[in-house]
């Protein structure tokens, strides 16, 4: 059925907020993980372009704040079909960034794809622990639609996700490629050091190997 992108948006926060106790099927202390869609089987029935929609929603009011940053994008589209709600920022070129505290209660990302192959991301998760907290959790979901019904593509899921990964505020994420007609994968991947971590490991190595020498000179 034709369903408005706002219609779609609310009825995905809603599940998101339900499925916020459900993903089982990863759990992980680590906060890097990759995403990857095949969309060779909806290239017949649906062209070669779609779109994918981002959702990071908080459960509750009292929700820590959040936020997931996407990066190392695979198969995605024009950079100026981006169309984002609530609080949402960056770029394919640089990464987006999107927070769970947008006063409306929802944050979303909907961004062209290309189908035919792989569509893929990496998501990274941070936010503020609170270790005496009531398992309060901030949900981000990932769906496929057609490019002009807003048709969610590829899975049974009344929410229309693909991949449903929950932030908790003990800093545990557990994510779960929801059960779909197309290949769904979610992996931990290690975090790649940026540039300035690499220049102060650089300088502690040096510093050690210059202390080693004085040493051996001295004795």
């Amino acid at each position: 059925m034709f369903m408005t992108p706002s219609l779609r948006t609310g009825l995905r926060q809603a599940v998101l907020a339900l499925a916020l106790s459900a993903c089982a099927s990863l759990a992980s202390a680590a906060s890097v993980f990759q995403i990857e869609i095949d969309t060779s089987s909806l290239v017949a029935a649906n062209g070669n372009t779609g779109l994918i929609e981002l959702q990071f929603n908080p459960g509750n009011g009292g929700t820590p704040y959040a936020q997931v940053l996407l990066n190392n994008f695979v198969g995605f589209g024009d950079p100026a079909s981006a169309q984002v709600a609530g609080n949402v920022s960056g770029s394919l070129a640089g990464g987006y960034t999107i927070g769970n505290n947008d006063i409306g209660g929802w944050n979303d990302l909907l961004h062209a794809v290309n189908f035919g192959g792989k569509v893929g991301f990496t998501v990274s998760f941070s936010g503020d622990l609170d270790p005496g907290a009531s398992g309060l959790e901030s949900a981000f979901g990932v769906a496929l639609l057609n490019s002009d019904t807003y048709i969610p593509l590829g899975t049974s899921d009344v929410g229309g996700n693909l991949v449903v990964m929950n932030w908790n505020s003990l800093g545990n994420v557990t994510a779960t490629a929801l059960t779909n007609q197309i290949g769904t994968s979610v992996s931990a991947v290690s975090a790649v050091p940026e540039a300035e971590t690499w220049l102060m490991l650089g300088a502690g190595l040096a510093l050690v190997g210059s202390l080693a020498r004085r040493r051996r000179l001295a004795a």
